[in-house]
C-alpha cells in the first residue's frame, strides 16, 4: 500500500513507513499489527501519486472528496465524492489526482485473516469466494445502488472505528468488514470465467519487471534490459505493460523516477540537479521538463509548495504520461 496518513492525525490513523518489497515487488509493510491486521489511512493527493503496487491484503478506497482516479487491473476508474472501490487481493492498482479539483481519500488495508483464519467457517463462507480464480479484480461501489450503498456504509464504519479508536473498535471493525465482504462475496458466485494460466504467468512476470525497475531506476534503462529480466522479447514486454498497466515500460520508469525525486525534494536539502542525477536524469533540463510533465510544476515549485510535508513514496507510479515513450532513459 502506498498511501500515507498525516502524522498529525488523531486516533488510529498511522504514518506509513518506507515501503519494503520482496523479489516480485510485493509490499511487505505490515498494515496494523499481527493481532489486528488492519490500518486506515487518510490523504489528500495534491502532492502524491500512489503508484502501481500490489499486496495480499484487501484494500478499499473511499472518495471523501472527488474526483480521484483509480487504476485497477486493466480499468481506469474516476471516483466521484461518495463513491468507492474494493480491490481484491494480489491485484495491481494505483491512485492519482484527477485533472481538476482537490481530492481527499480514506482507505483501509486489511488481511483476510482478520475476518477469520483458513481453518474457520468465516474464511470458507466469507473470504474464500473473493479469492477464487475468476473472482472480480475489484468492485466499484456507488451509493445509487442499494447493495453497494450497504457495502460503502460498512466500510465507512470500519474506517471511523479504527481511525477514532472508539470503544471496542476491534470488534466493531471486524463485524463491519465481515458484513461488507459477505455482500461482495455474494456477487462472486456462479458464471465467472477462471483466470487462464497465461494470465497468471503474465501477472507474475509483470511483478518481477516492476521490481527490476525499482532496483535499477538510477541506471540507464531500456525495454531490452527490462524484458531480459524475465526472458521476454521486447515486443512481448511492451504488450504486457500496455495490457496490464496501460503504459509503456519507459513511461513507467520515468514516473517512478519522478516519484523518487519528489521524495528527495521534500526530505533532503539536495540541489535540484543532484536529485535529478540521483534519480537517473543526467540532464537537469530534461529532469525539470519531465517533472513538470508529471507533477504539473517544476521541482523548485514543488519543493516550495509542499515544504514541510513528507510525500507518500510510491513504489510504482500510476500516472499515464501522454508524451511518446523514449527508447531508453
Amino acid at each position: 500500500m502506498a498511501f500515507q496518513t498525516s502524522c498529525a492525525a488523531a486516533g488510529g490513523l498511522s504514518c506509513l513507513p518506507d515501503v519494503v518489497a520482496d523479489g516480485e515487488g510485493r509490499e511487505l509493510v505490515q498494515h496494523g499489527s499481527a493481532l489486528f491486521p488492519i490500518a486506515c489511512y487518510e490523504e489528500d493527493i495534491k502532492s502524491y501519486s500512489v503508484a502501481w503496487h500490489w499486496h495480499e491484503e484487501f484494500e478499499y478506497i473511499l472518495a471523501v472528496k472527488g474526483p480521484l482516479v483509480v487504476d485497477v487491473s486493466k480499468a481506469r476508474l474516476v471516483l466521484q465524492t461518495g463513491q468507492g472501490v474494493f480491490v481484491n487481493s494480489g491485484v495491481f492498482h494505483a491512485v492519482e489526482q484527477a485533472e481538476t479539483g482537490d481530492a481527499l481519500l480514506h482507505s483501509g488495508v486489511f488481511h483476510p485473516r482478520l475476518i477469520g483464519g483458513m481453518d474457520t467457517i468465516f474464511w470458507q463462507k466469507l473470504v474464500h469466494p473473493l479469492l477464487q480464480p475468476g473472482a472480480p479484480a475489484f468492485f466499484l461501489l456507488d451509493e445509487a445502488d442499494d447493495g453497494q450503498k450497504a457495502v460503502l456504509c460498512h466500510l465507512r464504519e470500519v474506517w471511523d472505528a479504527v481511525a477514532q479508536e472508539v470503544f471496542d473498535y476491534e470488534n466493531q471493525a471486524r463485524y463491519h468488514l465481515s458484513a461488507a465482504v459477505h455482500l461482495l462475496g455474494m456477487q462472486c458466485e456462479g458464471g465467472k470465467t477462471k483466470v487462464s494460466q497465461q494470465e497468471q504467468i503474465a501477472a507474475r512476470r509483470m511483478k518481477q519487471m516492476l521490481r527490476f525497475v525499482e532496483e535499477h531506476y538510477a541506471e540507464e534503462l531500456n525495454v531490452e534490459r527490462i524484458s531480459d529480466c524475465v526472458a521476454l522479447s521486447e515486443s512481448a514486454c511492451l504488450r504486457s505493460f500496455r495490457q496490464l498497466l496501460g503504459i509503456t515500460p519507459i513511461q513507467y520508469v520515468k514516473q517512478y523516477r519522478i516519484e523518487k525525486a519528489a521524495e528527495l525534494l521534500l526530505s533532503t536539502s539536495m540541489k535540484i540537479g543532484e536529485i535529478g542525477a540521483e534519480c537517473g536524469f543526467s540532464d537537469t533540463s530534461y529532469f525539470t521538463k519531465t517533472f513538470r510533465e508529471i507533477k504539473h510544476c517544476t521541482p523548485r515549485e514543488y519543493r516550495q509548495k509542499f515544504a514541510g510535508r513528507e510525500p507518500s513514496l510510491s513504489r510504482r507510479d500510476g500516472g499515464r504520461a501522454g508524451a511518446p515513450a523514449e527508447t531508453a532513459l
